[in-house]
């Protein structure tokens, strides 16, 4: 518990540093901070004991002239690099065999945090968990922050960011204020939406094709995360098409929510039928009674307990554990701060317990979300009855007011379905990995929909091009500049695929 002063006001804050509940992870069975995990990208939570494609020679920049250098230096020798923060992604956007790569890892540090402004800058390898519990020591945090420790301000921007605020503040590169990056010949540019807003715009969301994110600029709100407690309007639901109905209208219309959270989990049962559970959380200011607080406290200590159990048991108590966890998260408190709602399953379930999973994100107008949820859940469910390789289907909704996402329109009015799909314990082959992916991707090609390009894409450069919102903005800029003054990386499918059950 820390009083702090924010614009003349002072306040009391609880932050995560302060107990271990700070230590957020979904997996105890490997760090991103190793050496060995530098040949692995997301992909070994879907296909535990898959082969690592370790690096051969690997950069380590600690300012925006290291990087320029490095890059340089790389150019002259001939040699292709890959951009890697964390390794949070998968189509193989950080992986290379043998090959270069540069670490953003030591550019860890926050620059500058302007409480009067609402603004932070941060050099890019820092981890965006870090920088919000920096800013709650000020009674600060960022609008949009990820679930998960280990996602790097450099990876966020690159992809795009999305959590329970998102139907307020949009995907986290709606909140990124300028840009510092050094291209692949090796140029510093600094850009906003009015300096240079061409390569501003096509850098956010570019996975690394454009060059290496070294600082980043973004707003800040006044919250006090850790200690402010919201009461949760939940409802639950045994029925798909009314969680689907009901989740719409809370999703169109917020009310006076501050977070908003919707789970589906969706199982396999006998007879080809299958059994979900549901829940839709609208979470709401309330008055901060002591009873309240306690009963957050009590609820979320007891859920972090088994979240931290989860993954330090024998396999078989894990597996069961897993389940109590994944009950807690369907079964949601009544009481809830904003970061544990915020961090809420990756602080229960342990990605590395249970079925293996694959994560597919699509992201659609507003006014196609049934249509678009049906459409991809009935894909899915397909799949499931034609191949019996997945398990278990979930999806998070949540809404996006998204500027990014409306690419000059006038609508920025988005949801993003995001969908984790347990498989058996082999893993999917080559092939079904393929027919999953590309599905999705027609879907979201017929809903006027996008992907979230970090997760699992078809291998197929036309359906990437469709889906990826940022190809937009690369036409954009080559209208005006062409490519030629860029040295992009080889693009995903010049890479060796990434590797499944069968390679």
């Amino acid at each position: 518990m820390a009083e702090q002063s924010t614009n003349g006001r002072k306040r009391k804050t609880v932050t995560a540093s302060e107990s271990w509940r700070g230590k957020i992870t979904s997996h105890e069975t490997f760090t991103h901070d190793s050496i060995d995990s530098l040949g692995y990208d997301w992909s070994r939570i879907s296909v535990p004991g898959i082969a690592a494609r370790h690096p051969l020679k690997v950069y380590l920049p600690q300012t925006t002239e290291d990087v320029a250098q490095m890059i340089q230096d790389a150019n002259a020798a001939g040699e292709p690099l890959w951009v890697r923060g964390s390794g949070h992604s998968s189509n193989g956007l950080v992986l290379v065999d043998r090959g270069s790569i540069l670490l953003t890892q030591n550019m860890n540090r926050i620059v500058d945090i302007d409480a009067d402004g609402l603004t932070a800058t941060a050099l890019s390898g820092t981890v965006t968990a870090h920088i919000d519990d920096e800013l709650a020591h000020r009674g600060l945090g960022l609008p949009v922050v990820g679930d998960h420790n280990d996602i790097s301000l450099g990876g966020f921007v690159s992809v795009g960011g999305i959590s329970p605020t998102s139907f307020k503040y949009g995907m986290f590169i709606d909140t990124v204020r300028s840009v510092e990056y050094v291209d692949w010949a090796g140029n510093v540019i600094s850009c906003s939406p009015t300096d240079k807003p061409e390569h501003f715009w096509r850098v956010l969301g570019g996975t690394g094709r454009y060059g290496v994110i070294t600082t980043v600029k973004t707003q800040v709100i006044e919250a006090d995360k850790y200690g402010t407690v919201l009461r949760n309007d939940e409802r639950r639901y045994r029925n798909l098409d009314k969680f689907i109905s009901e989740s719409a209208a809370a999703l169109r219309d917020p009310g006076d929510a501050v977070l908003q959270r919707g789970v589906v989990i969706d199982f396999p049962g006998r007879g080809g039928k299958s059994r979900m559970i549901g829940q839709f959380s609208n979470y709401r200011a309330t008055s901060q009674a002591l009873p309240k607080r306690a009963r957050n406290r009590a609820a979320y200590g007891t859920l972090h307990g088994i979240g931290y159990l989860n993954g330090r048991l024998p396999a078989r108590a894990d597996r069961i554990l897993k389940y109590v966890g994944t009950v807690g998260v369907v079964v949601s408190p009544k009481y809830a701060s904003q970061k544990n709602v915020e961090f809420f399953s990756d602080k229960i379930l342990d990605a590395t317990v249970g079925d293996p999973t694959r994560m597919l994100i699509v992201m659609g107008p507003l006014d196609q979300y049934e249509s678009l949820f049906h459409a991809v859940h009935e894909h899915l469910a397909g799949f499931r009855a034609r191949t019996n390789a997945l398990t278990f289907i979930s999806n998070y909704a949540i809404a996006i007011r998204s500027n990014y996402l409306a690419q000059g329109g006038t609508n920025n009015e988005f949801c993003a379905l995001a969908f984790l799909c347990g498989t058996q314990e082999q893993g999917l082959s080559d092939a079904q990995l393929e027919e999953l992916a590309a599905g999705m991707d027609d879907i979201a090609i017929r809903h006027g929909s996008f992907r979230y390009v970090h997760t699992q894409m078809s291998k197929d450069p036309e359906r990437r091009r469709l889906v990826d919102p940022n190809t937009f903005y690369a036409e954009q800029f080559a209208k005006l500049h062409g490519d030629g003054d860029v040295k992009p990386i080889p693009s995903l499918e010049q890479r060796a695929p990434e590797p499944t059950a069968t390679s």
